[in-house]
């Protein structure tokens, strides 16, 4: 992963990264930021500790942060405007959903053992 992220950054390293596993791999996500970079913590998927490698994050100057969904909830003014965001950017383009793989709703079992293997990149998408 990291060696991937420097290729796409031209050996720059991520602004920003969001996590939602945690644990023992976190240290992989610190070494793919760049200078000052934020990784944003939303979940501790892994179920197993999660190291933090203090010395890098110095070196650095990174932040990290914990983040929660109630932190943009807060209001319906903000769920509207959340909601206009995304429909329009839906509708001119900008916004573009990852979708890894279409399933079937009759075919809910073949979907949960596709998601445990955890081998999707983007959204899964049931149809009904």
């Amino acid at each position: 992963m990291v060696a991937e992220v420097m290729r796409i950054t031209n050996g720059n390293g991520a602004r920003v990264a969001f996590d939602p596993v945690g644990g023992p791999d976190f240290p992989k996500l610190i070494a793919a930021l760049t200078f000052q970079g934020i990784a944003y913590v939303y979940g501790a998927l892994s179920g197993d500790a999660t190291p933090i490698p203090v010395l890098e994050m110095i070196r650095k100057m990174l932040a990290v942060k914990g983040y929660s969904i109630r932190l943009v909830a807060a209001t319906r003014r903000a769920g509207r405007l959340r909601w206009e965001y995304v429909t329009k950017g839906l509708a001119s383009g900008a916004l573009k959903p990852i979708i890894d793989r279409v399933f079937k709703f009759d075919d809910m079992v073949e979907v949960h053992r596709y998601l445990e293997n955890s081998g999707q990149f983007g959204k899964i998408v049931v149809t009904l």
